[in-house]
């Protein structure tokens, strides 16, 4: 009598856990994105579960405002945890501001699948600071069919674009649209920055050691037109080396996710 008392017991106990799992509130995922992002991203106005949900995506960067960029729904697919990982699906539509993909989750590791995001450039200069010299403005565009990061690094390749970009330091606006190719192989990744169309070009290349996070990157500024009016700020970029030409040369160090 006492075997079958627990056995029931037991069994009472996993259906309740059960059951909590799988009608947990949305809200539970806002908990664990804020805890995940340190605090730079939360959810408002939560419906659902933490299996599909949706809620208001808010970005929280430095001293800037909270930034609203739309309404994100996730969808969790229970049959990755079979292998020990998280699988969602996001997708978030803003009047600025869109992404979708796929997220997967596993020990010390992080892996994006068929990303595609577009937000204002704005956004960029609050979360990265130093961006924010430039005041940027125009449209960030990322696509990346596969990127994961772990301990041994960062795998895969992104394509960023700059659509439409300008700065406060110019009265030229827009300056150009820009492409930056971003190739992961372990602990070096590789930067290609070229120009698609505009009155200033930038092109160069670069690296960034993931280990150390020390990134190098070497390029060229030159105007195609209104070069007039481009030159207080190819001033600030270096001397004219011929024909307006500014040689770049940027050695930082930026720290791995």
């Amino acid at each position: 009598m006492t075997r079958q008392w627990l056995r029931y017991t037991i069994s009472a106990i996993v259906f309740y856990l059960v059951f909590l799992v799988v009608t947990a509130p949305a809200v539970w995922t806002a908990w664990a994105l804020v805890r995940f992002t340190h605090g730079m991203a939360s959810l408002n106005e939560t419906e659902g579960t933490i299996w599909h949900g949706r809620g208001d995506l808010v970005i929280h960067a430095g001293s800037a405002p909270p930034q609203r960029l739309g309404v994100i729904r996730w969808s969790v697919n229970p049959l990755w945890f079979f292998v020990g990982k998280v699988g969602v699906y996001a997708h978030l539509s803003g009047p600025d501001a869109g992404v979708e993909g796929n997220l997967r989750l596993g020990y010390r590791r992080l892996a994006l699948s068929g990303l595609t995001a577009s937000f204002p450039a704005q956004l960029a200069a609050s979360i990265y600071s130093p961006l924010g010299l430039l005041s940027p403005s125009g449209q960030v565009r990322v696509d990346s069919k596969t990127i994961s990061i772990d301990r041994a690094g960062i795998h895969g390749s992104a394509i960023v674009q700059w659509q439409g970009a300008g700065s406060s330091l110019s009265s030229v606006r827009p300056l150009g649209d820009y492409r930056l190719h971003f190739d992961g192989h372990g602990k070096t990744a590789a930067i290609r920055l070229e120009p698609v169309s505009g009155d200033l070009q930038v092109s160069g290349q670069g690296t960034w050691q993931l280990g150390s996070g020390q990134f190098h990157f070497s390029g060229i500024a030159k105007p195609t037109a209104q070069a007039t009016e481009l030159e207080p700020l190819l001033r600030m970029i270096g001397p004219d080396t011929g024909a307006g030409e500014r040689h770049i040369t940027v050695n930082t160090i930026i720290k791995s996710p």
